[in-house]
């Protein structure tokens, strides 16, 4: 495989060959309901005890599912709809997990930010809430 081939792959799913937390797929269709899953690594040496997905106003989650060894909390507004999850449990250094949660996508197309929270032990928190390209981006899903 090329270098140039390697380049195309990496800039593709942005964060996954850096160990971001990313939510696939990265694209969907408008108005459908779409499982997706938030892919979560740990960088550092020490564990990661909480991740926190804030879910944009653009998607309707209709179901989060549980994960064997993490507890889950939901977030909803005053209407009850489902606004955040937090997963809090413990993931080894260098070790990764997947959330998965099924949604309504918005009726028209949209790119959408997902907004994470990963908290390590000690209370280290990295915001994977950034512009595309930066240390930190929130991952994004293009919706057709």
């Amino acid at each position: 495989m090329s270098l140039r081939t390697i380049a195309l792959l990496l800039a593709a799913v942005p964060g996954l060959a850096y160990g971001h937390a990313v939510v696939t797929p990265a694209e969907s269709s408008a108005g459908q309901a779409q499982q997706y899953t938030l892919h979560v690594p740990n960088e550092k040496d020490i564990p990661t005890l909480t991740v926190q997905l804030r879910f944009p106003a653009e998607i309707d989650v209709t179901a989060v599912d549980e994960q064997d060894g993490w507890r889950l909390a939901l977030k909803r507004d005053s209407s009850g709809r489902i606004t955040g999850a937090t997963w809090t449990g413990s993931l080894p250094p260098k070790a990764k997990v997947g959330f998965t949660f099924t949604a309504r996508n918005a009726a028209a197309p949209a790119t959408v930010a997902w907004n994470v929270v990963q908290t390590y032990e000690g209370n280290v928190v990295v915001e994977w809430t950034g512009a595309a390209g930066s240390k930190t981006p929130a991952s994004r899903t293009t919706i057709h």
